[in-house]
């Protein structure tokens, strides 16, 4: 255990030196800012916390609009009879960014995107069944980026989605969550 937490306090102690040294993204144009990490949720229709394996891009198109995409892969979200079992989605839009440079940049967004969901009803007969059902979304996105350096930027964001799902199941099934993430991010430089 001891061996670990060194290994952990050098590898963070380099990361950390070696960031400082970084100069920050100057110009957002032709950055791509990138990330994927675990991340949580809240569903409104099942009163039940949701968890993910999420990740995401903002591909800044000028200074201050960036077209972004995120995927979500949600795990169990509850043993219940009936009700939605697990949630996945796929979202792509824009971003506008109003701080036009400096290490802070706060970003508000609008995305429409696809739910796909695997939801367990009771049928006539009272027995269990499962079914897929796809869903268009659409989600509101606010956050904020820290540029540390030139590679590596921390982010914080919640984003609101709506919509339902049905498949075969005799009654809709709301999607609507908020999910919230945060972490380490990467830039990279494709066009100046």
């Amino acid at each position: 255990m001891e061996t670990r937490k060194k290994i952990l306090t050098s590898f963070l102690l380099l990361a950390v030196l070696s960031v400082s040294a970084q100069p920050i993204v100057e110009n957002r144009k032709g950055n791509l800012r990138t990330q994927g990490n675990l991340a949580g949720g809240y569903l409104f229709s099942q009163k039940a916390a949701g968890a993910y394996l999420t990740g995401d891009f903002d591909l800044f198109l000028d200074e201050q609009v960036s077209f972004t995409g995120s995927g979500w892969y949600g795990f169990k979200v509850s043993d219940n009879a009936t009700g939605l079992i697990r949630n996945h989605s796929i979202l792509s839009g824009f971003n506008y960014h109003p701080v036009k440079k400096g290490r802070w940049d706060p970003f508000i967004g609008l995305s429409p995107g696809l739910g796909i969901a695997e939801l367990k009803y009771a049928d006539s007969e009272g027995i269990s069944q499962s079914t897929i059902g796809l869903a268009p979304l659409i989600s509101g996105e606010i956050g904020c980026n820290y540029y540390v350096g030139s590679v590596f930027n921390l982010f914080v964001k919640a984003r609101g989605v709506t919509g339902q799902a049905r498949g075969d199941a005799p009654t809709p099934t709301r999607l609507d969550e908020i999910k919230i993430t945060a972490g380490l991010g990467w830039n990279l430089r494709l066009w100046k």
